[in-house]
């Protein structure tokens, strides 16, 4: 009998949220094909983007989310991220759910006090699942790609599949940029080398001036995570991306959301802490990390971290062997689906 699972995600300002349940929807799904996930969230449209063409999308029924209450929940529920869940709803049913509730990404030494965290309310099994890069944790998501692909072969793929017309230089430095708003704006006027190029995620509508800058499309997922592949270097934003990039070895900044209570300065110095950790990093990165994610700094840093990132990409080496080996979250998931 095949394992039927609901996924409950709630998107409000950040898409990402969805992309994160997707992607541990196909991490799943190449592990048992069987499964069957009834996905409900509140935004159709994005949805089809980032599972446009997968092969496991017969696997996966979308709903949305108000339409929770027309349905018998399944025994075993993920809940993202955090979102309130309606317990009497859940407590009025005769048989037993287990819930899955998934937090933000976080770096606190805490957080490692949380993982099996669970308690009981009648019917209902709550776990705590908060993705982290730390040990004794419940680790991240990690969705590596199949076939290792090169330049060459990968943009000849997204160019036949996204009808794009790229005319690129592959002897380039590939830069790719999914950031913030504010941040873009503030780096723009660095897109200026012409042995560099430029692609930027997410903005359909910036002004461009530097003919090697290029807006993308909107990507499937999969398809994003292949691109960050072959960049030479990433600016991201989730952590999604953030986890794909290291994965594949590649020096990479990480734009954190700024918040309004500054708890992202936390976020900042929790993350430098956990590189410290790794002998290869030095100060030289924690500065250009603590800078990028200042206000007033984010061109001067660009420009620093991608005209020297071979030299900083030593310093992931490391961190690369570390979450490639140590941080698949999916053993741990496999535990609550068996």
């Amino acid at each position: 009998m095949n394992k039927k699972i609901d996924f409950y995600v709630d998107v409000i300002d950040n898409f990402w949220d969805l992309g994160f349940a997707i992607n541990l929807i196909f991490i799943m799904l190449k592990n048992d094909s069987k499964l069957e996930i009834r996905l409900f969230s509140n935004d159709e449209k994005l949805y089809k983007n980032m599972v446009k063409n997968n092969i496991f999308i017969k696997n996966i029924v979308y709903f949305d989310l108000k339409e929770i209450y027309k349905f018998e929940p399944n025994n075993l529920i993920f809940n993202f991220f955090d979102r309130k869940i309606d317990f009497e709803f859940l407590k009025n049913k005769n048989y037993e759910i287990k819930l899955i509730n998934f937090s933000y990404f976080l770096m606190h030494k805490w957080v490692e006090n949380l993982h099996l965290t669970s308690y009981r309310d009648k019917n209902i099994e709550i776990t705590h699942f908060v993705p982290s890069l730390l040990k004794n944790t419940w680790w991240v998501l990690i969705n590596k790609q199949v076939q290792k692909y090169n330049k060459k072969d990968l943009i000849l793929f997204l160019e036949k599949k996204y009808n794009l017309n790229l005319k690129l230089n592959l002897e380039n430095k590939f830069i790719s940029i999914f950031v913030y708003s504010d941040t873009l704006n503030e780096i723009l006027s660095s897109f200026t080398d012409d042995r560099t190029t430029y692609f930027i995620f997410w903005y359909t509508n910036t002004d461009i001036k530097n003919k090697n800058s290029i807006i993308m499309p909107f990507m499937e997922l999969e398809d994003y995570n292949n691109f960050l592949s072959i960049c030479d270097v990433n600016y991201v934003r989730g952590e999604n991306s953030l986890i794909s990039s290291l994965i594949y070895w590649k020096p990479t900044i990480w734009d954190i959301y700024k918040e309004n209570n500054n708890a992202h300065i936390e976020k900042i110095e929790d993350f430098i802490d956990f590189l410290r950790l790794f002998s290869s990093f030095n100060e030289s990165y924690f500065e250009l990390f603590r800078n990028f994610n200042k206000a007033w700094q984010k061109e001067m840093t660009f420009n620093e971290f991608s005209n020297n990132y071979f030299f900083y990409k030593d310093m992931f080496f490391e961190l690369w062997k570390y979450v490639n080996n140590e941080c698949d979250s999916y053993e741990k998931i496999k535990k609550i689906l068996n």
